[in-house]
């Protein structure tokens, strides 16, 4: 764009002068030069135009003055008055020029107007070299973003600060994957921007993806005017990789266009080369982190991963209650809880969402999942520093053992920290020298409730929960105190053991663990 300020530099050489009325207007384009020696008004006068004039033919200075209120309403950027005629410029077109603010040279007599047009020819030839070596550069910089391997953002700011304007990349599910805005926008305001376009014209963006055509959309604002945005598909190989989506509003250019274009074109190789090896590294992962979830981790070391695994600090599990809505749960949970995508994964195993998470879940923003998503429970694993693959076998069994306490519990969520004395007895009824345990314990008791058809277990259970309160067992279990009392007298000679003695009051309570989790694990498995 050549500027009335641009102009003036250049013609300043051959002592052709912005005189007046340039100082609000320096800035205003110059798109054409043209001549005018005739009193009509010619409709060849159009917008951004450098008109220059001897005003020979006008009669009088009223005649000139009504002359320059017409070519300031059709909106000329300015006016070249050549003394040949008049040696000097009239006051009453100066003070015009200054009141109207419309910029005003004074060409010598001596200087015929091709030498101007050469001028501008010549600053025109400069701008397009200087815009095409841009540009070029620019395409340069597209292409180094790609083979660096950089993220999407560091194409999205190339475009946006070229054009100035708002750009957005979305991936097929309309999900924000990056953004360049202006400083009088926030991340806020471009998310609301986006769901306003879907929400308006979801379908016209669906057709951009399976026409693979680019398409113009005006969007109602809430606050302010309309705005207009093209909408482009980025595909690679026949792959669809997502919506690039630019604010149309404002001066644009054939160098705009082009700038849009190599940004397209970068997009889509950088889109398509993360994808593939995003995909590559996950699956890559994900196969090692099965193997070790089996128990086969003597072989991998931390170095074996892409992803970081020092930085992981849980491992969560999650299962639904209807297994065929486990795609669109783990999609939901990888929006809510995966902050890092490089460095968490979030996948389906075994009929379960697993996710390996290099953040602390909080324990409210996963209720909230909970309440808006029922039908799903969650475990999950201590907080660990991971310094060897043991120690994500470790995370896995705790996040598995949160789910099984869950299930017999009926606790959609546990954390395997705040789980109590259940987590020996899970995992000592897998020891060989264990198996039994509980019965060894219980079976006196199990054995003459089913005989004399007597609830003396469900009794010692509850008088052993309530700390040895006898108001608080009665209470619960619907009887006297007496009966109670009577209870744990054949309690007491059935087991042949004092349950008030600490020890003995910490090995029943093991039992009792091991024994519900036997009547209802086998429901889960």
């Amino acid at each position: 764009m050549i500027t009335v300020k641009d102009f003036a530099h250049v013609l300043e050489s051959d002592n052709i002068l912005l005189v007046s009325g340039g100082r609000q207007n320096i800035n205003k384009e110059i798109a054409y030069l043209t001549s005018m020696e005739l009193t009509e008004k010619t409709s060849r006068m159009k917008e951004k135009g450098f008109v220059m004039t001897t005003f020979h033919a006008f009669k009088d200075v009223n005649q000139m003055i009504s002359h320059l209120e017409w070519m300031q309403e059709i909106g000329i950027s300015a006016i070249g008055f050549h003394t040949a005629a008049l040696k000097t410029i009239p006051k009453e077109v100066v003070d015009y020029s200054n009141t109207h603010s419309l910029p005003l040279f004074e060409i010598p007599q001596e200087v015929p107007y091709y030498i101007i047009h050469e001028k501008y020819n010549q600053l025109v030839n400069q701008r397009e070299n200087e815009q095409a070596a841009k540009i070029h550069k620019l395409n340069e910089k597209l292409m180094e973003i790609v083979l660096l391997e950089k993220d999407l953002n560091s194409i999205v700011k190339v475009i946006g600060e070229y054009i100035n304007n708002v750009v957005c990349v979305l991936d097929p599910y309309f999900d924000l994957m990056a953004y360049w805005k202006t400083k009088d926008h926030t991340r806020n305001e471009i998310k609301h921007l986006i769901n306003l376009i879907i929400n308006q014209h979801k379908e016209n963006v669906l057709k951009v993806r399976f026409t693979n055509r680019e398409t113009n959309i005006a969007v109602k604002m809430d606050r302010y005017p309309d705005q207009t945005f093209k909408v482009a598909p980025l595909f690679s190989k026949m792959n669809f990789l997502g919506y690039l989506i630019i604010c149309q509003n404002g001066a644009t250019d054939k160098y705009s266009e082009e700038v849009i274009k190599n940004g397209i074109r970068a997009l889509s190789l950088a889109a398509y080369n993360k994808n593939t090896m995003l995909h590559y590294q996950k699956s890559k992962d994900i196969e090692m982190l099965e193997r070790i979830f089996e128990d086969e981790s003597d072989d991998k070391n931390l170095s074996d991963f892409y992803m970081d695994l020092k930085k992981v600090r849980c491992i969560i599990q999650v299962q639904s209650s209807s297994p065929a809505t486990l795609q669109s749960k783990l999609q939901m949970l990888s929006e809510l809880l995966i902050e890092n995508e490089t460095n968490s994964r979030l996948w389906i195993y075994n009929r379960k969402i697993v996710g390996v998470i290099d953040s602390i879940l909080d324990r409210e923003k996963v209720a909230d999942i909970l309440t808006d998503f029922p039908g799903i429970r969650i475990g999950v694993s201590g907080i660990n520093e991971v310094n060897h693959c043991s120690n994500i076998k470790a995370m896995y069994d705790q996040s598995s053992m949160g789910l099984l306490h869950g299930q017999i519990h009926d606790a959609p969520l546990v954390f395997w920290d705040e789980m109590g004395i259940e987590k020996i007895a899970y995992n000592l009824q897998a020891h060989h020298l264990f198996q039994n345990f509980d019965e060894e314990l219980l079976g006196p008791l199990i054995a003459y409730d089913q005989e004399k058809n007597a609830s003396l277990t469900e009794t010692l259970y509850t008088y052993l929960k309530h700390f040895f309160n006898l108001q608080k067992s009665s209470g619960e279990l619907f009887v006297h105190p007496n009966t109670v009392k009577y209870r744990l007298q054949k309690i007491n000679e059935l087991l042949h053991m004092d349950i008030q003695n600490p020890s003995n009051y910490s090995m029943l309570m093991v039992a009792f663990s091991m024994h519900s989790y036997k009547q209802k694990a086998v429901l889960f498995q």
